[in-house]
């Protein structure tokens, strides 16, 4: 992946910004297959192998790429792994920072060393076959969308060298050759795989306003690229690192973290399995549990978001066995509980339950219960829809017990977790579940932004997580039941200040822009 490019995008309310037309499918995939798999994986040892351990050109051409046989990759397996697992699309490196082309791409400039042979499985490593268009054929074959990789920065392309990561440019006329030559390789992509999904990386580290040799990319130039890749196919959907952090692509990138809340723009996470993207041996006995994937899967869409898990196949393309392990595991999980992620969107609470996470539907509420209550009671914060039962989905013709009092839904549960993973009790209700509690506004008269709280306790980071920061505060809505309490300190420290009713104008009880964290109690119950 990227050197250095771990995006934690800014908090925002939940499903603050609109969902276009073309990304429809993505947003309601939600899970997806990441392949990284290039000549790097010969020697086992991760995509960064040029770069770490300072090969040169020739001898990483000569000793690594020209070495790499994938006669073992095997198309329809790894479709069906990532099918019976739940991901409904796949990306995979065409072309990682290696320079090295993962099809028989004709543009001339791609050459090894001795500027004889284009630098690509085809021609440089002699495989035959087209794994790619293999893999796009076994993907939409089970309905699996299929999407390519390509790397913007090449270590091995006569252009450019590399400098501990990025790469620096030779003249600024080799970088108006190499942007026109990467375009004609994208081109090729288009019209050979016609892909759903181009995922940009390698898109360098700094954005200037004017192109150096060293900092050769800027955001001008990813808006560009972006713009004529949608001229030539605008239903295209383009990642963000066209050029990070700028705004650009149709959604933005955390790269193995999740953002602590839902960001303010459409958004994935990439993840690994056991910290290795390429192949690395050194990591094959370093695999996270399945459990853990399905309960970063569940956080994602509880904030809004996609999560994109990584495989690095061997260098012959065999799938490891510890991959093999996880994607089984989750192929066990989502053919009972896949429906609380397909097409579901953000928890409706501002913080997260203890017990686990929230993801919803119009109609159904999906508390995705990491913890079990030993107790037998599930307290879910209440909501203001109308209930019609509550279920677990492991059972779905058999209704829970359950009672609305203290701002919960009280419910009944087994003693044993039904899933070691994940258990996921759903509520069905009347239209889009909305919370109950207290609402938050940053402006007098009930205006500007606000949060709905339900009972619990909120910092002065949770309140910004919500939607509306400390001291900013200067109205609320305080229904028959809640109360307030809000405090001058952070943590519920310093003044307090309660109320059990509506407050129009905080400005006329000396509160106004005071409240930096508070607590909400439900007062019935």
């Amino acid at each position: 992946m990227a050197f250095g490019l771990p995006q934690v995008p800014s908090p925002a309310t939940a499903e603050a910004y609109p969902v276009p037309q073309k990304m429809d499918w993505w947003y309601q995939a939600r899970f997806g297959m990441f392949i990284h798999f290039g000549s790097y994986s010969y020697l086992g040892r991760g995509e960064q192998l040029f770069n770490a351990e300072n090969w040169s050109k020739a001898d990483y051409q000569t000793q690594v790429s020209a070495h790499f046989n994938p006669t073992a990759f095997n198309a329809a397996e790894i479709a069906q792994l990532a099918a019976d697992a739940g991901m409904r699309y796949l990306v995979i490196t065409a072309k990682h920072h290696e320079g090295f082309a993962m099809w028989d791409s004709h543009v001339p400039s791609f050459t090894d060393t001795t500027g004889t042979k284009r630098y690509n499985l085809h021609d440089y490593a002699g495989f035959q076959g087209d794994l790619l268009a293999a893999l796009k054929r076994e993907c939409e074959a089970r309905g699996v969308k299929f999407g390519v990789y390509y790397s913007i920065m090449d270590w091995n392309h006569p252009s450019q060298t590399n400098r501990g990561g990025p790469t620096t440019m030779a003249s600024m006329a080799a970088r108006t050759s190499y942007i026109a030559d990467m375009k004609a390789q994208l081109q090729e992509l288009l019209d050979r795989y016609d892909p759903a999904i181009l995922w940009f990386d390698g898109d360098m580290p700094n954005d200037v306003a004017s192109p150096t040799l060293e900092d050769w990319w800027n955001r001008s130039d990813g808006l560009e690229l972006y713009n004529w890749l949608i001229a030539r196919k605008p239903n295209l959907v383009i990642n963000e690192r066209v050029k990070h952090n700028c705004g650009l692509g149709d959604y933005t990138v955390a790269e193995s973290s999740l953002p602590s809340t839902q960001p303010d723009r459409l958004w994935e996470t990439c993840d690994t399995m056991n910290g290795a993207w390429g192949y690395n041996s050194g990591a094959e006995n370093s695999y996270r549990s399945t459990s853990d994937f399905v309960k970063e899967l569940a956080t994602c869409v509880s904030r809004d978001g996609n999560f994109l898990l990584n495989i690095g196949p061997k260098g012959d393309g065999s799938v490891t066995a510890g991959s093999m392990t996880i994607l089984r595991g989750l192929a066990s999980w989502m053919p009972t509980y896949g429906k609380s992620i397909h097409g579901a969107t953000a928890s409706p609470f501002a913080i997260d339950p203890a017990w686990g996470r929230v993801t919803k539907k119009d109609g159904k509420l999906f508390a995705h219960v990491f913890d079990w209550p030993g107790n037998g009671v599930l307290k879910i914060p209440a909501i203001t829809n109308r209930i019609g039962r509550v279920y677990l989905m492991n059972n779905p013709t058999t209704s829970l017990t359950y009672s609305v009092s203290g701002g919960q839904i009280n419910v009944t549960v087994p003693a044993t977790a039904p899933d070691a993973n994940d258990s996921v009790v759903c509520v069905e209700v009347s239209g889009v579940p909305t919370p109950a509690g207290v609402t938050v506004f940053q402006d007098v008269g009930y205006s500007g932004a606000s949060a709905i709280l339900s009972p619990g306790s909120y910092t002065s980071s949770q309140l910004s997580a919500a939607g509306v920061k400390p001291s900013v505060i200067s109205s609320m809505k305080v229904p028959q039941g809640y109360s307030l309490t809000g405090y001058s300190g952070d943590n519920s420290t310093g003044t307090a200040w309660t109320f059990t009713a509506d407050n129009p104008d905080l400005r006329v009880t000396g509160n106004n822009d005071a409240i930096v964290s508070l607590k909400v109690a439900s007062t019935s119950g």
